[in-house]
């Protein structure tokens, strides 16, 4: 079975090497108010609430990088893609979905105001994040089933 929506195999290392750079961008937004001085946005006045009138693009820029990151990590083909790595790949979204889901509905009774729109932020790639830890370690297994079954 062939699937169309799988990226070649290459793609995962450069999904790994963005995802860490822009993860690391996006660390150091958060922690050391580290900001591009080129994504100066300039407006003249406020506007409405928010005072957008000296506004940095860094996070975003770093939010983007991530998820573009993620996305080419859980969508890259595996070197020898067949049948039963696709089933481990539904069986990995399942649980991803899953778990996520959960974690959100935990949290919801638990964390409010401000501190629970940045856990939002982060549970954007809460279900990426889980498939790549259940898909890897569901394929380790197997592999390393498959070796001892050689022997």
């Amino acid at each position: 079975m062939k699937n169309t929506l799988l990226l070649p195999n290459k793609y995962k290392v450069i999904g790994w090497v963005t995802f860490l750079s822009f993860a690391a961008l996006g660390l150091a937004c958060i922690y050391l108010e580290f900001e591009i001085s080129g994504f100066q946005l300039y407006y003249p006045k406020k506007q409405g609430l928010f005072d957008f009138s000296k506004y940095n693009l860094t996070n975003e820029f770093a939010l983007f990088g991530t998820t573009i990151g993620l996305l080419m990590i859980t969508f890259a083909k595996e070197k020898t893609e067949d049948e039963y790595i696709s089933l481990l790949r539904l069986k990995s979204w399942q649980w991803s979905v899953l778990i996520s889901y959960i974690i959100l509905i935990v949290l919801n009774f638990s964390i409010y105001g401000m501190d629970f729109l940045r856990f939002l932020t982060y549970n954007l790639w809460t279900t990426l994040i889980v498939f790549v830890i259940k898909f890897n370690w569901s394929l380790h297994k197997f592999r390393k089933e498959e070796l001892a079954n050689e022997k």
